[in-house]
């Protein structure tokens, strides 16, 4: 068995003040318009409940579950949809929140699909935005940082299911 080691990216404070600003950005430009947040599980859920208490306008919260990764720390490329939006989406406006953006695969696939919905606006958060390996373009409107490259995990993010529950941002190494 591999042993692995942390070395922090981003503390708590630093992550508390960075969703701060993205809450406050939203609030800005939504300007009291109702929202529906859209959480990728799993690894979306801290950070977007962190979001949601820091936007001043109404939102609506839901939750997909989706995967590319399953236990590997490379994504496959193929997107299994495993638990699907339950609030309806036509002519709202949406910011689908995921954790990391990394080959953009993922994300590319997920906006495409909910656009067929017909939602007024579709905007994307996330709270990492990986670059080093991107495969396809995707427009991240909310970043919360930008990192070159490195398997990461903490506050909500894993490796095989574990380390979600850090409160901060670490990059794991062998």
């Amino acid at each position: 068995m591999k042993t692995m080691t942390k070395k922090e990216l981003f503390s708590q404070q630093e992550i508390a003040a960075r969703v701060r600003e993205l809450g406050y950005q939203i609030s800005k430009d939504y300007n009291d318009r109702r929202i529906v947040l859209v959480g990728i599980l799993k690894g979306a859920f801290v950070f977007m409940a962190d979001l949601a208490r820091n936007i001043a306008c109404p939102c609506l919260v839901d939750f997909v579950r989706i995967s590319s990764y399953g236990n590997q720390t490379v994504s496959s490329g193929n997107l299994d949809i495993i638990m699907d939006v339950s609030l309806p989406i036509e002519g709202k406006d949406v910011i689908l929140v995921d954790d990391i953006v990394d080959t953009g695969l993922t994300l590319h696939q997920f906006r495409e699909y909910l656009k067929d919905r017909n939602p007024n606006s579709l905007k994307t958060a996330a709270l990492i935005d990986k670059t080093a390996r991107r495969e396809k373009f995707v427009e991240v409107d909310y970043c919360g940082f930008k990192v070159e490259d490195g398997f990461i995990v903490g506050y909500g993010l894993d490796c095989a299911e574990e380390f979600r529950n850090l409160d901060g941002l670490y990059l794991l190494e062998e």
